[in-house]
């Protein structure tokens, strides 16, 4: 009976050694998306409106992983996103105003992601992400046949939330979809042609790309 009780002991030790280092796979990875963000009100701002230079951007990031085991990874990721708008807007002197927008991002954030297996192939994630963005605007407004314009640039605080799904389409590569709800503080600020409008602007982005594991 001990001699079973032993040999049965060494069997669930092997075995849970075994599994621990199948679901603890370490490595290396890179993830492309593409992206489409949709400007949204300030969260403290909400009832002033979307602010003149808030605008729908699309780009790229490239992010890389660092996969700890099957749940946990880290992450760093670099972005850029562009955009443009022009529309009239009416001032408390009933003068209109027509506003032609121009925005550029470009951001690099740290980050972290907690993954959830929901069937052998299909996988659920969310992550956060740190870090800095850098935002260069240029306004440009014309009124009563005279046009002004301002280009300013300005590095900022930056954050971002995300959900998604990767589907493994080969055994180190899956297609990603995922939302993602992220923040940049610290846009310059259009003293003459957009003045006491916010400094941060918050994005919900669309985003689609393919992640590989090396």
């Amino acid at each position: 009976m001990k001699k079973t009780l032993t040999t049965l002991l060494a069997c669930a030790v092997l075995g849970a050694a075994y599994g621990q280092d199948e679901q603890q796979k370490s490595g290396f990875g890179i993830e492309l998306n593409a992206a489409y963000n949709f400007a949204l009100k300030d969260i403290w701002k909400a009832g002033d409106g979307v602010p003149a230079y808030s605008v729908d951007t699309y780009g790229v990031d490239l992010t890389a992983l660092y996969t700890i085991n099957q749940n946990h990874s880290l992450n760093i990721r670099f972005g850029y996103a562009t955009g443009d708008d022009d529309h009239t807007v009416l001032y408390d002197d009933q003068i209109p105003e027509k506003i032609k927008v121009e925005v550029e991002n470009i951001y690099i954030m740290p980050g972290y992601r907690l993954t959830t297996p929901l069937t052998e192939s299909l996988n659920f994630f969310g992550g956060v992400n740190l870090g800095l963005a850098r935002t260069k605007g240029k306004v440009e407004a014309s009124v009563s046949g005279e046009t002004l314009s301002e280009s300013k640039s300005k590095w900022g605080f930056a954050w971002s939330a995300e959900i998604g799904v990767a589907q493994k389409v080969t055994k180190t590569g899956s297609v990603t979809l995922s939302l993602q709800l992220m923040q940049l503080l610290g846009r310059p600020k259009f003293d003459e042609l957009a003045d006491g409008k916010p400094e941060s602007q918050l994005n919900l982005g669309v985003r689609l790309g393919y992640s590989c594991q090396f």
